[in-house]
């Protein structure tokens, strides 16, 4: 009887075995290997961006990925004071991932490596175990504000969030290393394994000028608390190549504290924000008129204030008197009822076929998110009202980068370059080869508007952007601002300066933007003007600009 009840438990127990060992073995090590094992990626170094002379911008530093098991951690609650403190974490936060119950939880992705180092110290020294530590890399930016609304930043996950961050991600980050996190059953020891290896991040080479760039974000920046603007913006460009040298403005913040910037702060006015130009518009008003051949610097206009265009009479500055000036003074002195003149002869269909080959109401293609595309209405829409005020300036919205596009036309002879903060030769593997650029512009008629804008600075609105050695060629605009129901108001400006330097051979497009000057007097030849001057003329004096014999 004992025999045959030991034979039958013999019996089950083989079953059993053999229902444990081989029928579902299978499935037991898949228990076992998700009670033990956690498959994560590891992102690699990320690529570093360099202004065009290698100056760094933006570099990975080695850091620390901290994780926890909860199932095999020992003092949870040690271990919360310790993550909260070092980490500058609250408690509820830090309690909300160590009680997770999982094998593998998060607890910050980019530790500095001294601050892991103390943890981990901390955490041995107290008997609380549980916390994975693998190496890992964090963002830094040695120039701190430098070009911040331009380069964007990094989140925790390694993932670009703002800027060429955002939209070179693909390349900048590279590929994972996949591993295989294997714990210990007593909380204590870790070993990993590397499944798949990953590819470092390619390196991003910039057109951008950090000297250049520090000058403008100087001089826009004191520019904008002197003249008590709401904000202010710099834009250069290389006229030649499109190649954007340095993209400032007054509203920046500190990269390698992202997290407490405002949107506001982040947000780049040189490719979204957007404004009526005003008066700098003459130039490419003038560009039509001049290549449709219905006018000529010597040509003569009545420019006395006040001329009645569709019920409404369209004044210059000051309500100023000008009696008859030639075309060359129109641009000069900015005579806006001389410039309606000029655009009524021209008509509206050669005047919008010449604003769209110049490239507004559209995007410029500028390697950077956001941008805006303008606002330039159809032809068939306009009024003789329109006509008038698009050749001053109104009834059209522009964004900085596509003027500054455009004077690159009268610079570089007509050619419509396309606007770039990325080298050529450092270009996205996933990014299209640029087509060549369009003329679309004779250079007789760049060359006769620029010396044209020569007049300005000379002896015009534009005195006070003069360069001490140079041949300034630029443009002045000051536009009243539309208020929402409440139609232009005259109180409210954006006040502009658009130079070319040296006007003999152009090197350099520079444009100074001012939202709301609330100083007097507003005008950009006032107010912009002088901060063109300041920007030009300390790049002379870093050894940049070589002045013209015999100015």
């Amino acid at each position: 009887m004992l025999a045959g009840i030991l034979m039958v438990g013999c019996a089950v127990i083989g079953v059993r075995l053999l229902q444990l060992q081989v029928i579902e073995h299978g499935s037991w090590s898949r228990a076992a290997a998700a009670m033990q094992e956690k498959t994560v990626d590891v992102w690699p170094r990320r690529g570093a961006i360099y202004d065009r002379s290698g100056t760094v911008l933006a570099f990975d530093v080695k850091a620390m990925s901290i994780a926890i098991d909860s199932y095999n951690m020992t003092r949870p609650a040690k271990l919360v004071e310790i993550l909260s403190k070092e980490l500058r974490m609250s408690a509820s936060e830090v309690s909300g991932r160590v009680y997770r119950s999982s094998y593998f939880t998060w607890i910050d992705r980019q530790v500095d490596l001294e601050t892991a180092r103390r943890i981990k110290t901390q955490a041995e020294d107290a008997g609380a175990y549980g916390l994975i530590f693998l190496d890992a890399w964090k963002r830094f930016y040695p120039q701190g504000r430098l070009a911040s609304n331009l380069i964007g930043f990094v989140g925790a996950d390694g993932e670009g969030l703002e800027g060429l961050e955002l939209t070179h991600d693909k390349d900048l980050r590279g590929t994972p290393t996949r591993m295989r996190i294997v714990a210990g059953a007593d909380g204590r020891t870790y070993s990993s394994d590397v499944i798949e290896e990953g590819e470092p991040g390619r390196d991003l080479h910039l057109t951008i000028n950090a000297g250049l760039q520090f000058v403008c974000e100087d001089e826009i920046q004191s520019g904008v608390a002197r003249l008590q603007a709401a904000a202010g913006m710099i834009v250069v460009l290389d006229p030649k190549t499109g190649e954007v040298l340095a993209m400032a403005q007054d509203k920046t913040y500190n990269l390698n504290q992202f997290s407490t910037s405002t949107p506001a702060q982040r947000r780049n006015l040189a490719v979204n924000f957007m404004f009526e130009p005003g008066s700098v518009f003459k130039v490419f008003a003038g560009l039509a008129a001049l290549e449709a051949g219905t006018v000529t610097p010597g040509d003569k206009f009545n420019g006395n204030d006040g001329i009645t265009v569709g019920g409404h009479t369209v004044h210059n500055a000051d309500n100023w008197s000008y009696g008859t000036v030639t075309f060359a003074r129109v641009i000069a002195d900015s005579v806006n009822t001389a410039m309606v003149r000029v655009a009524l002869d021209l008509g509206k269909d050669r005047l919008y076929k010449t604003l769209l080959d110049l490239g507004f109401g559209a995007p410029s293609g500028i390697d950077l998110p956001g941008e805006a595309k303008g606002i330039l209405r159809d032809a068939k829409q306009w009024t003789d009202l329109d006509l008038a005020s698009t050749s001053y300036g109104q009834s059209i919205a522009v964004t900085s980068i596509q003027l500054a596009r455009g004077l690159a036309v009268v610079a570089n002879g007509g050619v419509l370059v396309t606007p770039h903060v990325i080298q050529p030769d450092q270009e996205p593997r996933h990014k299209k080869r640029t087509p060549v650029p369009p003329t679309v512009l004779s250079a007789q008629t760049c060359a006769t508007m620029k010396d044209l804008m020569v007049g300005v600075v000379k002896s015009g609105t534009g005195t006070h952007a003069a360069v001490d050695g140079f041949s300034v060629a630029g443009k002045t605009g000051t536009a009243q601002k539309a208020v929402a129901g409440k139609g232009y108001d005259s109180g409210v400006y954006t006040s502009l300066f658009g130079g070319i330097i040296p006007a003999e051979d152009p090197a350099y497009v520079i444009l100074v933007v001012l939202d709301e000057v609330g100083t007097g007097p507003v005008g950009g030849g006032s107010t912009a003007g002088p901060i063109f001057s300041n920007v030009a003329s300390r790049w002379v004096r870093m050894g940049e600009l070589l002045p013209v014999a015999g100015l």
